[in-house]
């Protein structure tokens, strides 16, 4: 590009700013924003349009300069006064939720994403994005902004427009942002461009965002937590700054690993395998435990989709399930569930959910025993609740279905819930001492309707 073009584009930039800057428009509740600084978002495109082809590519609003390995991004600012209950920093430009974030991108959600992996990083995934995922999943960027025709502004980590009231361990922080992604339909079309709220960086574990806090962060922990540091002008154009953490030795952050716990004689064994299937690691528990803290010193993250052979006791499984538990987000995050198999929480059932008077909803419920002889005894037990009595609780009776097979099971869950029911937790109580072969057969089958599981030793 040349000078007098930058020239040019500074002065359309300038102008643009001084003209429209200032008209506010003050978000209270849903609305649509409309882009306040046209001329100067034109003149900022057109000079990327003329870098991009020696350093990367540019989308409308966005562009990924691979020879400094930055994704670069326009926003304007709301307009919010300090000390605002901020839900995000960024949203996209067709969001309704101006007035829970900081700035509007003028870039759709999906060019963002574009340009980011264009730069080698691949879409991790968001809470929900598979079942049982709990953890904000991929990879690491870190994120500036800078006024624009301001002179002298500087560039500030993005942070700085957040005001966090645990300053001794705040939740966008020195770790950056998880590069998830958003939501996208067939990985071709981005709802995240039209879904609300349309987040481009949620500052609580928002399902469909891009970019996400590497923690468990709940929407209601954002309020009277996390609130605007500064008062930036209505249409305030910023210049975003997106940049990936540098792994170490050029290995990506995230390892997702399948790990399958099983009886090697009377001990537990766990096998490790990579996302290929790739074999890394078959030892015993105090062995792998002791690899997997070795990746996480070496910058790794593992992210642990915990399996159990259906042979292991369920004595053992529940020992197996407790260790990992007690690791999770210490070193190491668990991540969803083998296809045929549980969630390792659905082992630690807290003890006082044995009783029927204080649960609610009532879950279905599978017993399992074995006799003298061997032979397997099943049943099913339905706990009716009847809210036409005195009081605040219901009548509970539980109604109690034997049978043999399986392929029994499924259709006497249909019969006894009905067909208006809502309830999808089934709690097993099975001997702690058998195999979990004992009852997975039957977890199995009624997955599809009851895929919230708990598991009670006897």
């Amino acid at each position: 590009m040349g000078t007098g073009n930058w020239t040019i584009g500074l002065t359309l930039l300038g102008l643009s700013l001084a003209a429209r800057v200032g008209a506010a428009t003050e978000f209270t509740g849903p609305d649509e924003w409309r882009l306040v600084n046209t001329n100067a978002v034109s003149a900022w495109n057109a000079a990327q349009r003329n870098l991009a082809p020696a350093a990367g590519q540019a989308w409308p609003g966005v562009v990924a300069d691979t020879r400094k390995r930055e994704v670069r991004l326009l926003a304007e600012a709301v307009g919010h006064r300090q000390g605002v209950t901020a839900e995000f920093l960024l949203v996209g430009p067709l969001s309704d939720r101006a007035y829970e974030a900081a700035a509007v991108t003028v870039a759709m959600p999906s060019d963002i994403v574009r340009a980011v992996e264009s730069l080698g990083l691949a879409r991790g995934g968001g809470v929900g994005s598979r079942p049982f995922r709990f953890w904000p999943c991929g990879e690491r960027v870190t994120a500036t902004v800078r006024r624009l025709g301001v002179e002298g502004a500087e560039e500030r980590p993005l942070q700085a427009l957040v005001r966090d009231a645990d300053t001794a361990a705040p939740l966008f922080g020195e770790g950056g942002l998880v590069f998830t992604g958003g939501r996208w339909d067939n990985r071709s079309v981005c709802l995240t461009d039209t879904n609300m709220p349309s987040s481009v960086i949620s500052l609580y574990n928002e399902p469909c965002t891009l970019f996400d806090l590497p923690f468990q962060v709940g929407q209601s922990e954002v309020y009277g937590r996390l609130t605007l540091a500064e008062a930036l002008p209505f249409g305030a154009l910023l210049e975003i700054v997106l940049r990936p953490q540098a792994p170490k030795d050029g290995v990506a952050r995230v390892l997702p690993l399948t790990v399958t716990a099983a009886m090697a004689g009377p001990e537990v064994e766990l096998t490790c395998a990579g996302a290929d299937g790739t074999l890394l690691k078959r030892a015993g528990l105090a062995e792998t435990l002791t690899w997997l803290r070795g990746q996480a010193e070496a910058g790794r993250e593992p992210f642990v989709t915990l399996g159990m052979s259906d042979a292991m006791p369920l004595r053992r499984a529940v020992d197996a399930a407790r260790v990992f538990a007690m690791l999770d987000g210490k070193g190491l995050k668990l991540d969803g569930k083998p296809e045929q198999g549980l969630y390792p929480r659905a082992f630690l059932p807290q003890e006082k959910w044995r009783e029927r008077a204080d649960r609610n909803p009532q879950p279905f419920e599978l017993h399992v025993a074995q006799g003298a002889d061997g032979a397997v005894k099943k049943k099913l037990v339905f706990i009716e609740e009847d809210w036409n009595v005195p009081g605040l609780d219901p009548k509970l009776t539980p109604r109690d279905y034997p049978f043999e097979s399986w392929d029994e099971f499924p259709k006497l869950v249909e019969k006894a819930g009905g067909a208006d029911s809502k309830v999808e937790l089934l709690f097993v109580f099975a001997p702690a001492d058998l195999p979990l072969s004992l009852f997975m057969p039957g977890v199995r089958a009624v997955a599809g309707r009851l895929p919230l599981v708990y598991v009670f030793g006897e």
